[in-house]
Formats: structure tokens, sequence, C-alpha cells
């Protein structure tokens, strides 16, 4: 029995590396990259592939010379139109390119994204697009090991992956609560996801307290949520923040979803909206223009952000550079009825 592998018995990229005495980083660009390789090496790694049985279909040399021409994302969730102008994005700029679009969704779970980041590098795609820059140590040793080119959307990370494509969530925050002090709120709500559940949120709700703090307010009073998606969350999260100080006069909600779930009961309480209460959402969805009144939000570039992680990936899959690894699209905030 092979002493290498996994304890599942399966070989690894650092297994291949250590049988054939070079580093992993060299095995990857073996099976991607041939050319770049001496002939004498890429022959020692190619046979160590071989006598380890080292890809899923066993066929090193096949994959060595061609590509599968997907590209894999991984999204948090599929509801409701959170990712989908970013995927339509995505897909719209890969497909011209003859490229087509692999997609996961890891239900805002590290550990289904590393499970999804293992079957995609396994199936031979020739790039990955991740959501965030929060991933387990896990996941970000797999990727760099396999050396693939790697996107990272919907934030700005100080020490990205590879690309690193979106907006500061922080600076979002930061500008609604900007916002509202200008509108002279003075006592403010935060309506996001539970913060160790979704880094995303969590920043948004850091940059308005940032704001809070910068305009001699107090720290918004929190109401958090375990799935941003479901409107009866929504419900409760906005009845648990009504009812627990009758003084708030402005919350910000980390996504329309829940913004609508707050208009809902704050028209039960008899609180009107914007008089008595502004309100804020985030994502610019869909209903946010047709809910009564209008939903007040920040607007994300989403289709853009798809385009340009396609373009970049694109570039680094055919061996040219990129002008810069981290991509700042920036967000607008769209005045509506709500405040």
């Amino acid at each position: 029995m092979s002493s290498y592998g996994a304890p599942s018995g399966r070989p690894r990229l650092a297994d291949v590396a250590a049988a054939a005495g070079v580093s992993a980083m060299t095995v990857s660009r073996a099976l991607r990259e041939p050319h770049r390789l001496h002939p004498q090496t890429l022959k020692q790694i190619l046979a160590k592939v071989d006598e380890l049985g080292y890809l899923p279909n066993g066929s090193a040399r096949s994959l060595a010379s061609r590509r599968s021409r997907i590209v894999a994302a991984v999204v948090p969730t599929l509801s409701y139109s959170v990712y989908a102008g970013t995927l339509q994005g995505l897909s719209d700029g890969l497909r011209g390119a003859g490229f087509e679009l692999m997609l996961g969704d890891s239900g805002y779970s590290v550990r289904n994204e590393r499970s999804l980041v293992e079957a995609f590098i396994a199936r031979g795609v020739d790039a990955l697009v991740l959501t965030g820059v929060e991933h387990d140590r896990a996941t970000r040793d797999l990727v760099v090991a396999h050396a693939l080119p790697i996107a990272e959307i919907w934030d700005l990370g100080r020490e990205p992956l590879g690309l690193s494509i979106g907006f500061s969530n922080r600076a979002a925050g930061r500008a609604v609560g900007k916002m509202l002090a200008a509108l002279g709120r003075r006592h403010w709500g935060f309506i996001g996801t539970q913060p160790a559940r979704e880094h995303r949120s969590h920043k948004r709700m850091e940059g308005f307290r940032k704001a809070a703090q910068e305009a001699g307010l107090r720290r918004p009073i929190d109401a958090f949520v375990e799935n941003a998606m479901m409107i009866g969350e929504a419900r409760a999260a906005a009845e648990r923040l009504l009812c627990g100080s009758a003084r708030i006069d402005a919350v910000f909600c980390a996504n329309d979803l829940l913004a609508c779930g707050l208009l809902q009961v704050a028209g039960e309480h008899g609180r009107r909206v914007p008089e008595d209460l502004a309100v804020v959402g985030f994502g610019d969805f869909d209903i946010a223009s047709i809910v009564t009144p209008a939903l007040t939000t920040v607007r994300i570039p989403g289709y853009r952000m798809g385009v340009v992680a396609a373009e970049l990936l694109l570039a680094l899959v055919a061996g040219e550079g990129c002008a810069a690894s981290t991509v700042d699209l920036g967000f607008e905030l769209v005045r509506r009825r709500t405040a």
C-alpha cells in the first residue's frame, strides 16, 4: 500500500510534489502550463502523477495539454436577486470568450465553500470566483497549492488570494450613517446577519457604527438574523428592534429584504416612514423601487463586477498579466421615499 495520500486514500497535489522532489506550485504548473517546465522536470512530475493516480480521471497528460474552458463561482445564496446581476455579468463575459460558468451555493457555510472548491478543482476548472475575502485556512491552502487564477468579489481585502473585485462594505455602511446624520436622525438601529455568519453584513455594521461615533451619537442598537433571506426572520428582528426602543428614528438594514420586513412591521406599529422612522436598505433589489414607500438603498454595480471579474480572469488564464489585483467599483446611495 502506498504511503502517499490523504486519509481517504486519495492522493493530493502535495503528495505528487513530495514524490517528485519539487514544489506544489511546480506540479500545478506542469498540469496547467507544461511548456514552461524543463522537459526532464515535466517528465519526472507526470511519471509521479501517473504512479500515484493523482487526478480524478487519471489523465494528467490530457489535462496538461488542454483546458476545461469552465470557470467556477461560489456564492452564499441563490435566493432573491442578491447575486443574480453579478452572475449574469460573469456568464456573459465568459461565454463571449467561449467559456462557461459553473455555479455552487455555499449557504454561508465555510465548510460548504471548502467542499465546493475541492469539487471544482477536481473537475479541472480553469479559474475560481469566491464571494468575499474571508475563507478558512484549508480553503486558502487548497487554492494556493493549485495556483488557479482566482477572483474574490463583493468585498475588498488587504491580502487577496488573487484578484479582488468589489467595493468597501465598511465605506458603504459609513456613507449611510453620514446621510442619516445629515438628515438630523439621532437614534439609530441596525438589522443584519449574525456577525459570525456573514462577514460582509458585519462590515456594513462597523461602517455604520463608525459614522455614529463621528456624529457624536450613541452606538446603533442591533438586531440580528440567522438567514437574511427569510422575510419571517426579517419581521422578527424588526419587532425586537422597534419594541426594544421607541426612540429609534432611523434604521439601516444589511439588505433590502430585511428593510421590507421592517417597513411591514413599522406600519403595524403605527410608525410612519419616513416621518417617524427613516429606513435604508442595501443592494437595490428589484423590490426596492416598487415597495411602498419606495426604498432608499445602496446600489452595487453587480453586473459590472461580474464582467470585470470575467475579463481579468480570462487574461490570467491566457497567461497575460493584469494591470491591478484590486478593483474598487464603488457603490451608490439611491435616495427614494424612505429616507
